[in-house]
């Protein structure tokens, strides 16, 4: 980061840390805690961007769910650099710390790497973390999962640990022999070994001490019982402690080498750490934006301040959000500076420090609460003169410690500064103090800052009004409740009401009476206009305001009606895709019953003038079918749906070939290399997908095979596309159609192919009992690609 320090006295008094401090309570470790209280304002345009990019990055993933890997991490910096000095050793505790950190350090890393497409600046930012397969390894084969040396981590530790164990089991037995021969003396105090600085000793009664040998460790804070290791047992004790000492001297010699393996990776280590904090403040941040309903602004390297419905961040931490008033502002060419009046605590100043305090927070990379339309330009300066700083130590009033500090503005300032100014003018005398004001915000003006000031000079009024790149605005005050409304509005300066506030807060009327005699006239008339102004203006703003609400619930109640409407729509069409389905339903079991009375009468050698009165009675049931069709058709009018262009196609949608709307066609399997399967009538294609159109079914769409009347039947069929269950169906009702027209001889077109088809109508042809004989046709008659058939007499 850049030096800071144009923005640290803007920081303080706008009180950016209360800030940093919020965000830090999310964070998970305190390396993440340290880096957000570390977030310091850059003026450095594509610093900015960058770090406002991984925060939109982090927070996307928390809206959608998709969260990182972000374990908590303890700071094991010291244990890092204890690790760097030769000799030293690190403990198991730290080394079961450091195992953790490169474990989260791998599945941080991996997590990034697979979104590197939807989070390309957190996939960078994690590319580097250290991640050793071979030191992860080597420590978790010494240290165990509490942050203890493993007995397998040497041979020569196993061996004690199990040479310790044994030994303090035989301590334990004969200290137990021994409790159990003076406890039925009297002697102990309680029937029980304790430990007393690592060694197996019994609680003797104090007036009992000399009758049992031993040695005396130490006695009971009442005096009454003393702590006695047997004689008998100082050998096993002894040993016990000698093994414990060679324990600690393998266990130091264990994670010396350790250490030693660790030592190479030590500054690897201590910038994935680095990595990690920020990654964690970035997720404090995300976290913060989400609980608060913050934006991440546009930014630009310079221009125009446009804030859209931005609040305090400060007030929202204390309000509800619909209890703070937003702030709409815009600040920039061509007018630089905003001259804010109006009655004392009625949000001029908060709204100052909104502008400043959101300006600095946006070039630290936190999100802002704003409308994300808000833009910030990257200021290279903040400056600020708000409160007083009046010294007597250094001999300073009110009125010195503001010049001090505008002076200081006034030198620094340029293009590229924010510039706030709280009742600019005061702690002198008014007429000069108005003077030195106008004059100072011409200077800034001048210089391009973007400024934005506050006071109740009625001469500074008039200047502001009169500067083409100045700008009045007001904070809006109910004139009628006496009371602020908190609502920003730009174009008018505002009268500050003292009168108005006074008798509100209990000033005997006599007196504002007499004060009013005392103001000018002139000045008295300013001021009446400036409320008659704002009291006219605020009416306006009421009706504007209920003219939106009325707009938007009007917009409300055409989207419920545009929504009902589209859901009655759907629901007219599901019925009438209902009623066709049915009717098809139907259709299909007419058709089904006819068949079978079709076959009954063929497999029964019935007469040819049987079974044309057979096929008269089938005609007219079909008839009746058909016209109730057509009746629903009537209600149901096909309808090209460009809505459902880039729709995918499934079974059993109904389509048209763009272009040929008459040609209905049913979607007979799912698309397939860039072509569907459509079926038309007894025909099957593939077509392009981006040829076909949806449409709604019609009733008569997608028939099952008919009986054409008996005149009309030709002497072929053409089978050629169908599948082999379908072509028999078709076959089954063409040659009983044929046969009872009279025909001897029909020929079935099947295309010669792979001659599966051709097999199929042969099988099905040996099945008919009203055939004669078939054969191939000629090389004049289609050859293998036709079935020629004849009939019995």
């Amino acid at each position: 980061m850049p030096d800071t320090h144009p923005f640290q006295d803007a920081a303080e008094k706008l009180e950016l840390r209360s800030i940093t401090e919020t965000i830090a309570r999310s964070a998970r470790s305190d390396l993440g805690r340290e880096h957000v209280a570390s977030l310091q304002p850059t003026n450095v345009f594509a610093e900015v961007a960058d770090e406002l990019g991984r925060v939109r990055e982090y927070l996307s993933l928390l809206e959608s769910t998709d969260i990182p890997p972000l374990d908590s991490l303890d700071d094991i910096r010291p244990a890092l650099h204890r690790a760097s000095i030769a000799g030293s050793i690190v403990s198991a505790k730290d080394f079961h710390n450091i195992a953790r950190a490169l474990e989260t350090f791998r599945n941080l890393a991996a997590f990034f790497r697979k979104r590197a497409d939807r989070v390309p600046f957190l996939a960078a930012l994690t590319e580097t973390l250290f991640h050793d397969k071979l030191l992860a390894y080597h420590i978790d084969r010494v240290v165990d999962e509490e942050g203890t040396v493993r007995d397998s981590a040497s041979a020569e530790l196993r061996a004690i640990r199990r040479e310790i164990i044994e030994k303090t089991e035989r301590l334990r037995r004969r200290m137990e022999a021994i409790l159990k021969r003076v406890s039925q003396e009297d002697i102990v105090q309680e029937e029980l070994v304790t430990l007393r600085d690592g060694r197996m000793v019994l609680p003797v009664k104090v007036e009992h001490k000399r009758q049992v040998k031993g040695f005396i460790h130490s006695t009971s804070a009442t005096g009454q019982t003393v702590y006695i290791e047997p004689t008998e047992t100082l050998d096993l004790n002894n040993d016990i402690c000698d093994l414990q000492f060679a324990e600690q001297r393998e266990i130091s010699r264990i994670l010396a080498e350790l250490t030693e393996r660790l030592r190479p990776h030590v500054q690897d280590i201590l910038r994935s750490l680095e990595r990690y904090a920020e990654l964690d403040s970035l997720a404090a941040r995300a976290t913060y934006a989400r609980e608060n309903g913050c934006a991440i602004p546009a930014v630009a390297p310079q221009g125009t301040l446009t804030l859209v419905q931005a609040r305090h961040p400060l007030l929202l931490a204390h309000k509800r959000r619909e209890d703070v008033v937003p702030l709409d502002l815009t600040l920039g060419d061509p007018e630089t500076t905003i001259l804010i009046t109006g009655p004392n605590a009625g949000g001029k100043s908060v709204a100052m420090k909104t502008v400043g305090l959101l300006a600095l927070m946006v070039q630290s990379g936190i999100p802002v609460p704003c409308d994300p339309a808000s833009c910030f330009p990257v200021y290279t300066a903040v400056a600020v003169d708000i409160g007083d700083e009046q010294s007597v130590e250094n001999d300073l009033s009110t009125f010195s410690s503001h010049i001090e500090r505008l002076a200081r503005i006034t030198r620094t300032a340029d293009e590229r500064s924010l510039v706030l100014i709280d009742e600019i003018g005061t702690g002198t005398d008014p007429a000069e103090g108005s003077a030195l004001g106008a004059a100072i915000l011409e200077e800034l003006t001048r210089k391009g800052a973007h400024v934005i000031a506050t006071t109740h000079h009625g001469m500074l009024k008039a200047f502001a009004h009169e500067h083409p790149a100045m700008r009045n605005a007001a904070m809006e005050f109910d004139a009628r409740s006496l009371l602020p409304t908190y609502r920003f509005r730009a174009g008018l300066p505002g009268s500050s009401y003292a009168f108005e506030i006074s008798r509100r807060h209990g000033l005997d009327p006599r007196i504002i009476d007499r004060a009013r005699h005392f103001l000018a006239t002139r000045s008295d008339a300013l001021e009446n206009l400036l409320a008659e102004v704002e009291r006219r203006a605020q009416e306006l703003g009421d009706r504007v305001r209920e003219s939106e609400k009325a707009e938007r619930e009007y917009r409300k109640a055409a989207e419920e009606y545009e929504r009902r409407l589209e859901a009655f729509r759907r629901e007219v069409r599901e019925m009438r895709r209902e009623a066709m389905v049915e009717a098809e339903r139907l259709l299909q079991s007419a058709n089904s019953a006819i068949e079978n009375a079709v076959r009954e009468i063929r497999e029964s050698q019935a007469r040819k003038e049987v079974v044309r009165r057979a096929h008269e009675e089938v005609d007219e049931i079909r008839r009746a079918v058909r016209e109730g069709l057509e009746d629903l058709a009537l209600e149901t009018p096909i309808s090209h749906r460009s809505e459902d262009r880039e729709t995918p196609f499934h079974p059993g949608d109904f389509v048209v070939i763009a272009g040929e709307p008459a040609r209905i066609g049913v979607v007979i399997q799912e698309p397939r290399g860039g072509k569907v399967a459509v079926a038309f009538g007894s025909v099957k294609m593939r077509v392009d997908i981006d040829r076909l159109e949806h449409v709604e079914p019609p009733p008569t769409s997608h028939p099952m095979p008919t009986l054409s009347p008996t005149n009309n039947t030709r002497n072929e069929i053409d089978i050629r596309g169908m599948y082999g269950d379908e072509a028999v169906a078709s076959l089954d009702t063409y040659l009983a159609e044929a046969y009872a027209a009279g025909y001897r001889r029909v020929d079935i077109i099947h295309g010669k192919g792979t001659g599966t088809l051709r097999k199929r109508v042969q099988e099905f042809l040996r099945t008919i009992p009203f055939v004669e004989s078939f054969r191939l046709g000629e090389w004049n008659e289609g050859s293998s690609g036709v079935t020629v058939v004849f009939f019995k007499e």
